[in-house]
């Protein structure tokens, strides 16, 4: 046999694409000269191209063993513990071949020390790296990543600057500093970043995602419509694999259809968590009562899931539930960190681990039922559920759609959120709730004087219409319905959440084209949430946006007393004010389309007795209302709890559970 023949040949057939055959062929070399490095090396090489990482870590060991310091084997051994998720053991491979300032050693030693949380170290690398080979681009584009996936702002802009300033040609760097210009609020400069990065890379899918956010944040409808129907077309056609065109969180905003919602995440639940990921082992979870929840959130700060879900955890029945809060998100200084660890049986931090680590704390904790409150919004860490570290793993609350992961069993819905026509809008099995599944804080009477409307800018003896959704749910179709409604009440004012300058000038020209004086649209800023909430019964009636709409700021409109009226559309995202509604015995205040919503709003601010006697009754019914009982809403997720683990006890696949007649 002629080694060096056969080795050619089998380079050529991995050249080719051709990697099993290949593999035999070294693996009989191997075999018949077990000290032939160059032969044993080529083999892991394939080997790893094939997937079969362990077997190639096998060999590059033995190559170790006779050769301590071959760099290749050392960086081949990294790169194989890295995608078998063994990124602390590749840690000081890659430092020791990093010390030397090698590129590639640089790049895979930020992106372990990222796999593993180590956010600051991993900028230190990729920083290194782009003074080390300025050129490049590959450094510029993780650091970016990275800095923008932490929302350092001002750090990721100037890396962006720099970075954009050397690969001006690279769109993927003109698109993150289009994002970052975004989050900044410099809009006019963010859709010029993001133009360009679609003149250079027209198909590069995250950039059109942004550039729609743009267009929405400055009320650019008419780009933006063009836009989306581009972005819808090319996800219906199946053109963005491997990339994200959109976040779920962002696809809220836009009129995708339940199934387009499902498809969506899908592509998100693909995108951020590739492969299959291997489980954690889990040690058998002690019998129950009481089941361990663990509730999984970067949210534990002043957040609009502390504003809804903040008083649930104190509310357990410890007897049923024992509340775990495993926090992946920052700490704003607010309390709300401090609170959970009092309410809860445990605050445990897992935003310094990587998903692995923090997967096995929480197996190690013998949670009975993981609950995603997040999944994919801001700071989320999908990957630490895709791990499987609890028997059963549900979502609830963060997320307005279906998650589309198959790692998380159950969504936790109500039945007016999740009629049974939009059930196949839902990859996960359904809980139920009986009343709604939007969780509130537990209602108190307003403190203080009714709040003086001239201090707020608003006319004293005009009625006040109000929408305080923010200014991503201002869509044509909800404001062209508002000024309608305007029009029909000519003594009514629409008081709304102050805009960027550029919306906010479209939206009073959209006004004047209406025939609407742009005076009768009043601006409110954003104040504190105490601050906030006094205000709002300053308002007559809320009326709620189209395609996506209010949540938190529907709960926050009745609990303070001000009657909102709603149009419950075909997907979560525009259903919940309705499911609040029906929860707080106000069932007619849903309304099915816009013309009924129309007819609601113009009828109630035309009879200013009925529109007070609907202001009576909710104040009537807030202080025994299931929608604001923290504690009645634990004992219906506790249900829900104890029913999908009976389930599971008997080895049953997970199904949909109803905790209603």
């Amino acid at each position: 046999m002629n080694m060096d023949q056969e080795m050619a040949k089998a380079i050529k057939l991995a050249q080719a694409g051709k990697l099993k055959p290949a593999i035999a062929i070294l693996d009989g070399l191997v075999k018949a000269a077990p000290s032939a490095i160059p032969v044993r090396y080529n083999l892991a090489l394939f080997l790893l191209m094939a997937g079969r990482h362990a077997d190639a870590v096998a060999h590059l060991d033995r190559i170790l063993a006779a050769q301590p310091g071959h760099a290749p084997s050392l960086f081949s051994k990294a790169k194989g513990l890295l995608a078998l998720d063994r990124a602390a053991e590749a840690l000081p491979l890659l430092e020791r071949l990093a010390a030397g300032n090698d590129p590639e050693s640089l790049l895979a030693l930020g992106n372990a020390l990222r796999s593993l949380s180590r956010m600051g170290e991993a900028a230190q690398a990729f920083r290194r790296l782009t003074k080390v080979a300025p050129g490049f681009a590959g450094g510029h584009i993780n650091l970016g990543i990275l800095l923008v996936s932490t929302a350092d702002n001002e750090a990721a802009m100037a890396a962006l600057d720099e970075a954009v300033r050397l690969h001006p040609g690279v769109a993927e760097l003109q698109a993150m500093r289009g994002q970052v210009l975004l989050r900044l609020g410099r809009h006019g400069d963010a859709i010029t970043a993001l133009t360009t990065a679609l003149t250079i890379s027209p198909a590069l899918a995250p950039a059109k995602g942004h550039l729609l956010r743009a267009y929405r944040e400055t009320a650019d409808w008419a780009n933006e419509e063009r836009l989306f129907a581009e972005i819808r077309a090319a996800i219906l056609r199946g053109e963005v694999k491997g990339q994200l065109p959109l976040s779920t969180q962002d696809a809220l905003f836009y009129p995708f259809t339940g199934e387009e919602m499902r498809r969506i995440a899908g592509l998100e639940a693909a995108f951020r968590v590739p492969g299959q990921p291997r489980p954690v082992l889990r040690p058998q979870p002690k019998p129950s009562p009481p089941l361990v929840v663990g509730y999984l959130s970067p949210d534990y700060r002043e957040h609009a899931t502390m504003h809804l879900a903040g008083d649930i955890f104190a509310r357990h029945d410890r007897a049923r539930v024992r509340p775990v809060a495993y926090s992946v998100g920052p700490d704003d200084g607010s309390g709300w960190r401090e609170r959970m660890a009092r309410d809860c049986e445990a605050f445990v931090d897992l935003s310094s681990l990587g998903d692995r680590a923090a997967a096995e704390r929480i197996a190690a904790d013998g949670v009975h039922i993981l609950v995603d409150m997040s999944v994919f919004t801001r700071y989320a860490r999908p990957g630490i559920a895709a791990l499987r570290p609890a028997p059963i793993q549900a979502v609830w609350l963060g997320l307005a759609a279906s998650s589309s992961a198959p790692w998380l069993d159950y969504a936790i819905v109500d039945p007016v959120l999740v009629p049974p026509a939009h059930r196949g809008h839902f990859s996960e099995k359904l809980i139920l709730l009986p009343d709604t599944y939007q969780a509130n804080l537990a209602w108190t009477p307003p403190a203080g004087p009714p709040p003086d409307r001239p201090a707020l800018g608003l006319p004293e003896d005009r009625l006040v219409l109000c929408s305080f959704n923010g200014h991503r749910k201002l869509d044509r179709a909800s404001f062209s319905l508002w000024l309608e409604i305007l029009a029909e009440l000519p003594d009514a004012v629409l008081w709304q959440l102050a805009p960027p300058q550029a919306a906010r000038t479209r939206l009073e020209e959209a006004a004047r084209q209406a025939g609407i004086d742009p005076a009768r649209l009043i601006w409110a800023p954003s104040l504190p949430r105490p601050e906030h909430l006094a205000r709002l019964p300053a308002a007559d009636l809320f009326v709620d946006a189209l395609v996506c709409g209010a949540h938190t700021t529907a709960a926050d409109s009745l609990r303070m007393g001000v009657p909102l009226v709603t149009a419950a559309g075909s997907r979560l995202g525009s259903r919940v004010a309705a499911s609040l509604l029906h929860a707080l015995g106000l069932p007619e205040l849903a309304v099915e389309d816009a013309t009924a919503l129309k007819t609601l709003a113009v009828g109630l601010g035309r009879d200013r007795a009925r529109l007070a006697a609907l202001r009576a009754r909710l104040l009537e019914l807030l202080p025994t209302s299931p929608a604001f009982d923290p504690t009645g809403f634990a004992r219906h997720l506790e249900a829900g709890y104890e029913a999908a683990w009976a389930c599971h006890a008997v080895g049953r696949k997970p199904e949909d559970i109803r905790l209603f007649k």
